[in-house]
């Protein structure tokens, strides 16, 4: 049996929250869907990285109806000794971002099975299609901020100093 391409060697949450808002009516409800995460990769051992996911499910309408929710589930992975680093830094993403949000749906699903309206299964994605839309939006951030004007000036902490 070959060894794993990438390895999940723990994994934790560091936000988890799910608000229900009662409807006062019956309404058709459909959720939007935000997506998110950092990698980071071990300073010494470099087959060792860190991935957090962020997700925010909410309802399209005016004001919050039914579920709401917001998480971020962190997971530290390792590959196998002298996997190229451009495969690595693709897989970290696509399937680290896959083994998590698989975690996070089975997890939210178990959690508003108690809630007063039926559980939340949160939908599948292709999730080749939101790490592309992630790092493409992560580039327009690179972007606009290297198109920012250096901001000439003092610091509050050299204005204090002067002051005195």
């Amino acid at each position: 049996m070959s060894e794993p391409v990438c390895q999940l060697d723990d994994f934790f949450f560091t936000r988890l929250s799910v608000e229900w808002h009662d409807p006062l009516e019956s309404v058709q409800v459909n959720f939007e869907h935000s997506f998110d995460y950092d990698v980071g990769q071990h300073s010494t051992e470099r087959t060792r990285y860190r991935l957090a996911l962020r997700m925010k499910a909410a309802p399209d309408t005016p004001k919050p109806v039914g579920y709401v929710v917001h998480a971020e589930i962190v997971g530290l992975f390792r590959f196998p000794d002298g996997m190229e680093q451009d495969k690595m830094d693709f897989l970290i993403r696509l399937n680290g971002c896959t083994i998590l949000y698989g975690i996070l749906r089975g997890q939210i699903g178990n959690l508003t099975s108690v809630f007063p309206q039926r559980k939340l299964v949160l939908p599948t994605f292709m999730m080749k299609d939101i790490v592309e839309a992630v790092e493409k939006a992560k580039g327009e951030r690179r972007a606009a901020k290297r198109s920012l004007p250096a901001v000439q000036g003092r610091t509050r902490k050299q204005k204090k100093s002067r002051k005195s």
